[in-house]
C-alpha cells in the first residue's frame, strides 16, 4: 500500500514539473509567435486590415477545419465552429450561416427558420419554391430541392440548369425549419461570397415570395480566410489555440483547439468529469478581459490557470506592434494535461500491475498456506492415530520423501522419534518375556531347594527365616506370572478387531451378572440414553468393566448400592463407577492406573494390575480414564469418557 501512494506522490511532483515546464515553453512560443505576427503585419497588406479597426470592410469569417464533418444536413459536428457563425433575420425568422475550409474543401452549414417549407414541384425549375443561392468567384449555384435529403448543386448556363457533381448538399428539416450542409471543392470557390434565401410561403393563391434576404446585402464580399496566414498551421492544433484580437477584442485570426484527443480515451474519465479542459474561446467573437486590456495598453500579460490542478493550463498574452503603435494582442494558450494523463495513466497501469501481482501473491500465499494446513493437519492426525494418550506408539510414522521443507523436516523427525520409542516400546515387551523365561528355573530351583530344607528339624528362628524366603520366591513367581498376563493382554488388544456393540444392553446384562456374583453387594445400572453404540471389542469390553467392578467391590462399605452410570457431558460419552468407602489420597490418583500400584494396606495376592489393564482396554477404544474421590470424601468413582466422534448415540 505504500509503494502506490509514494508512486502518486511521485507523480504529483512530476506533474508540477510539468506545468512549469509546459509555462516556460509556452512564453517562449508566444515570443516567436509575436515576432512572426509583427513581420505579418509589416508585409501582409491583408492581414493589416484585419487589425485594422477604423472603417474595416464587411467579410465572412472562415474557420480551418480541426475535426471531422460529415456531410448530412445535420449539425451535431459543427460545435466547435459555433463562435464563427453570421446570422441575420426575416420578419422575426433568424437564419445562421457557418463557414470552414481546408485545404481541399469548403464546407458551409445553413440553418434557417422557415414555418412552412415548399419544395420545388416541378423538373423545369419553374414555380416558386424555398431555395438557397451561393454566388462565388465564377459562379452562381442554385440549391432547389424536392424533399429532403440530397440536393443537386444547380449551376444556370444559356442551355438551362446543369448539376456539377464536384458539389455535395444534403437537405433536412429541423423544428424550426430547415438545414442545408454543404461540401464545395475550395478550388471553386475562390475568395469572394455571397449567400441569398428564397422564402416562399403558402398563400391564398398558392405558394408566394414570403422574402428575399442575404447574408451580404446581396453583395459579395470577401472571405476572411485563415488560409492566408497558414504558417501557423505549422503548429499543432492540439497542443496550442492561438487567437489575435484588433484594438477592440474582435478577434481576426483563431487556430487550434488543445488536446481534443483526450476525449477518445475512456481512462481519462476517471480524471476528468468534463473532457473540455480548457475552455474554449472560439465560441467568442470578441474577447473582453483585464488581461487583454493591459495587453492593448502595452503591458505583457503570463498566467498559469488552475496551478496544481489536473485542468491547469498557461495563457500568454503579448501585444503586437506596428512599429510603435500596439495594433492588436496575441493570446497564446497552452496545457501539459495530455503528459499529466499519460503519467497517470502509466500509474494507473502500475497501480493494475502491482494488484495483479498482489493477488497473485495472496492466491500463492492462500495456495501454500492451505497445503501447509492441509499436511500440518494430516501430521497431527497420523501422530495422534500413531501414538496413544498414555505415550504407547500404536505405528511409526512414515518419511516424507516427495516435500523439502519445514513441514517434511517436522514430519521426518517424528518418524525418528517414533521409531525410537517403537523400538524401545518392543525392547520392553521382550524384557518381560526373556525375564520370565530366564528367571522361572532359578526361582523353581530356589523353591525346591526350600521345600527339601522344609523337611529337615530346624529351630524356630531358621523356619521363620526359611518361610519368609519361601513367601518371596512365591510372591516372585506370582509377579512374574501376573506380567506376563499383561503382556499377553496388550498383544491380545492390539491383535484385536474393531466392531460396533451396544453397550446399553452389555452393561445391564452385566449388571445382572454382578449382583448374582456378589450377592452381599448391591448394584445399580442407571442411563438417560436410550441407545449408545461404541467401537471397539466386546469382550474386551467386558473384561475392563470386570476390572472396574472388582476393585469397586474390594474397596465398597456396602453403604449404597455399587453404580453403573452412562450418560453425556458436553457431547463427551462418560461411563462412572462408583462405590461408597475409603478414598484414594490425592499424590495417588494420577497413579493408581500404573503398572504394579496398589493402594490396599495388606495387598495380599493383589499386584495392583487390575486399573492398569482397565487403563490398556479404555485405551484401545480411544476412551480417557481417570478417578475420582467423591465430593463429600465418602467413596471414589472411576471415569471414562469418549469424545463424539468415537461413538454413535
Amino acid at each position: 500500500m505504500l509503494i502506490p501512494l509514494a508512486s502518486w506522490l511521485i507523480d504529483s511532483k512530476f506533474e508540477s514539473d510539468l506545468e512549469r515546464d509546459n509555462f516556460q515553453q509556452t512564453i517562449q512560443q508566444a515570443n516567436n509567435l509575436r515576432s512572426f505576427f509583427e513581420q505579418l503585419i509589416q508585409h501582409d497588406n491583408n492581414f493589416r486590415q484585419k487589425l485594422d479597426t477604423n472603417g474595416v470592410k464587411p467579410s465572412l469569417q472562415v474557420a480551418l477545419r480541426e475535426t471531422g464533418i460529415l456531410v448530412d444536413g445535420f449539425s451535431d459536428e459543427w460545435y466547435p465552429y459555433h463562435g464563427f457563425s453570421t446570422s441575420i433575420q426575416n420578419f422575426g425568422q433568424k437564419a445562421e450561416l457557418n463557414l470552414v475550409e481546408d485545404q481541399q474543401h469548403f464546407f458551409l452549414l445553413l440553418k434557417v427558420e422557415d414555418d412552412d417549407i415548399i419544395y420545388r414541384k416541378r423538373l423545369d425549375m419553374t414555380g416558386l419554391s424555398d431555395k438557397v443561392e451561393l454566388q462565388l468567384d465564377g459562379y452562381r449555384l442554385q440549391f432547389s430541392p424536392q424533399s429532403p435529403g440530397r440536393v443537386s448543386a444547380l449551376r444556370q448556363t444559356s442551355n438551362g440548369f446543369i448539376d456539377i457533381n464536384s458539389v455535395y448538399a444534403v437537405w433536412q428539416e429541423s423544428t424550426r425549419g430547415y438545414q442545408l450542409e454543404v461540401r464545395l471543392p475550395r478550388d471553386l470557390v475562390g475568395t469572394m461570397f455571397s449567400a441569398e434565401i428564397h422564402d416562399v410561403d403558402n398563400g391564398n393563391a398558392g405558394p408566394e415570395l414570403q422574402g428575399l434576404y442575404s447574408f451580404t446585402n446581396f453583395e459579395q464580399v470577401t472571405l476572411n480566410s485563415m488560409l492566408n496566414v497558414g504558417a501557423l498551421s505549422r503548429l499543432s492544433a492540439d497542443d496550442y489555440r492561438v487567437m489575435v484580437t484588433n484594438l477592440s477584442g474582435d478577434i481576426v485570426y483563431s487556430y487550434g483547439q488543445p488536446h481534443q484527443d483526450i476525449k477518445g480515451h475512456w481512462r481519462n474519465k476517471l480524471w476528468l468529469n468534463d473532457l473540455s479542459p480548457i475552455e474554449t474561446r472560439g465560441s467568442k467573437v470578441s474577447l473582453s478581459s483585464e488581461e487583454l486590456d493591459k495587453t492593448l495598453q502595452g503591458q505583457a500579460q503570463e498566467q498559469l490557470i488552475s496551478e496544481g490542478k489536473l485542468t491547469a493550463y498557461s495563457r500568454i498574452l503579448e501585444p503586437l506592434y506596428d512599429g510603435e503603435q500596439v495594433v492588436g494582442a496575441l493570446i497564446l494558450e497552452s496545457s501539459a494535461i495530455n503528459q499529466k494523463l499519460y503519467l497517470r495513466d502509466f500509474w494507473l497501469r502500475m497501480l493494475l500491475l502491482m494488484l495483479l501481482f498482489w493477488v497473485l501473491m495472496v492466491w500463492w500465499l492462500y495456495r501454500s498456506s492451505k497445503d501447509y494446513s492441509r499436511r500440518i493437519v494430516e501430521l497431527r492426525d497420523i501422530t495422534e492415530e500413531a501414538v496413544s494418550e498414555q505415550g504407547q506408539i500404536r505405528h511409526v510414522i512414515e518419511r516424507e520423501e516427495y516435500y523439502d521443507d519445514e513441514v517434511a523436516d517436522l514430519t521426518n523427525t517424528f518418524s525418528h522419534l517414533t521409531t525410537r520409542l517403537k523400538q524401545h516400546h518392543d525392547y520392553q515387551e521382550k524384557l518381560v518375556a526373556r525375564l520370565n523365561h530366564e528367571l522361572r528355573t532359578p526361582i523353581a530351583i530356589i523353591r525346591s531347594s526350600l521345600d527339601n530344607l522344609s523337611i529337615e528339624n530346624l529351630s524356630e528362628l531358621d523356619a521363620q527365616m526359611l518361610q519368609t524366603a519361601q513367601s518371596g520366591a512365591s510372591r516372585m513367581s506370582q509377579t512374574l506370572s501376573r506380567l506376563s498376563e499383561a503382556t499377553r493382554l496388550e498383544q491380545a488388544i492390539k491383535s484385536a478387531d474393531k466392531h460396533t456393540f451396544d453397550m446399553i444392553s452389555v452393561l445391564r446384562d452385566l449388571t445382572r451378572a454382578y449382583a448374582t456374583n456378589w450377592p452381599e453387594h448391591r448394584f445399580e445400572f442407571i442411563s438417560e440414553l436410550s441407545d449408545v453404540e461404541l467401537k471397539g471389542s466386546r469382550d474386551l469390553f467386558v473384561q475392563m468393566v470386570d476390572k472396574l467392578i472388582t476393585n469397586a467391590v474390594d474397596f465398597d462399605d456396602k453403604s449404597n448400592p455399587i453404580k453403573l452410570e452412562l450418560k453425556t457431558e458436553e457431547s463427551r460419552l462418560v461411563f462412572e463407577v462408583s462405590n461408597r468407602g475409603p478414598v484414594i489420597d490425592k499424590k495417588a490418583l494420577k497413579s493408581v492406573f500404573s503398572l504394579m500400584h496398589s493402594s490396599r494396606k495388606n495387598s495380599g495376592g493383589h499386584l495392583g494390575l487390575g486399573l492398569y489393564l482397565a487403563k490398556l482396554i479404555a485405551n484401545y477404544h480411544n476412551g480417557h480414564i481417570v478417578a475420582r474421590n467423591h465430593a463429600d470424601q465418602g467413596g471414589v468413582s472411576i471415569v471414562i469418557s469418549w469424545k463424539n466422534k468415537y461413538f454413535t448415540d
